[in-house]
Formats: C-alpha cells, structure tokens, sequence
C-alpha cells in the first residue's frame, strides 16, 4: 500500500508551494489563501474523516481548483483527487488512492503539524486554529493508541 507524503514550503504572499506525493503519483502545485484557508480546511476535514464524515477541500489554484475527496468506509478511506478549472466547473479525476489512518490519516496530520511549526510573516499565511488543530491531536493520538493495543 502506498503511503502518501504531503510536503509544505514557507507560505509567501498568500500561496502555499506544495507537494503530494505518493509511490506511483506526484503533484506540484501552490495553493492560495482565498477564499479560505486551506490547510484550516485540511484540519477541518481529517477531524471529520476521523469521526467517519466524508468531507470535500478546495485547493484554490486561481482559476484552477484541486479537490480533495476523504470518503472513510470502516478502517478504509478513499483519498480522490480531482482538478477543475474553476470552483463550479467540471472535475477531472487525477488520482486516487485507498488507504488506512496510518497511510492517508497520520502522514497529512504530520504536515499540518510541521507547517504549524514552521516560522513565517502573519501576512504571508495564517497559522491552523490550535483549537482545531488541538482536537485533531487528540482524535489521532486516540487512534494511534487504540491501534497499539490491538496488536
């Protein structure tokens, strides 16, 4: 199973250079702060994914917008990348991977984690709302921990 690496550069000026990468798969792309910020949305969705809630981000390209699609099934959740030019047009599908909470779950979590740590200007990005970022902390460091006993 291949497990996903998700890598963000110093925010400037409201982008985000960012790279996802897989064993099969790689994307290069900079995202931007508006209309939302995604990485918030990032934190948003992973504490959703985590309660069993499918969930949906709009990577904003400006025109051109990536989807982010986390659809969990049980242990199982699909990760559906998809690309349109705009935020109501058609999407193509690009990449799709089946994974688990260790291969889609921790990897994106652990780059939320290091771009919060990371030192930039307030006015190049905001930082993840720690009240999010708290509650995804715990919901994972849960999962790990149930994890560990199970084995």
């Amino acid at each position: 199973m291949s497990k996903l690496q998700l890598k963000f550069e110093i925010p400037k000026n409201g982008w985000l250079p960012t790279n996802f990468k897989t064993s099969d798969f790689e994307l290069n792309f900079i995202i931007s702060n508006v209309p939302e910020n995604p990485t918030d949305k990032l934190c948003e969705s992973l504490i959703l994914t985590l309660n069993g809630i499918e969930t949906e981000i709009c990577w904003n390209l400006e025109p051109d917008c990536y989807f982010i699609e986390l659809k969990p099934s049980g242990k199982v959740i699909d990760l559906i990348i998809s690309k349109s030019g705009g935020i109501s047009k058609k999407r193509n599908l690009i990449y799709k991977l089946t994974g688990g909470f260790e291969t889609i779950i921790l990897p994106m979590y652990r780059s939320l984690k290091k771009l919060n740590s990371l030192e930039f200007d307030k006015t190049d990005w905001k930082k993840i709302d720690q009240t999010k970022m708290n509650i995804l902390t715990e919901l994972v460091t849960e999962r790990k921990n149930y994890l560990q006993h199970r084995l």
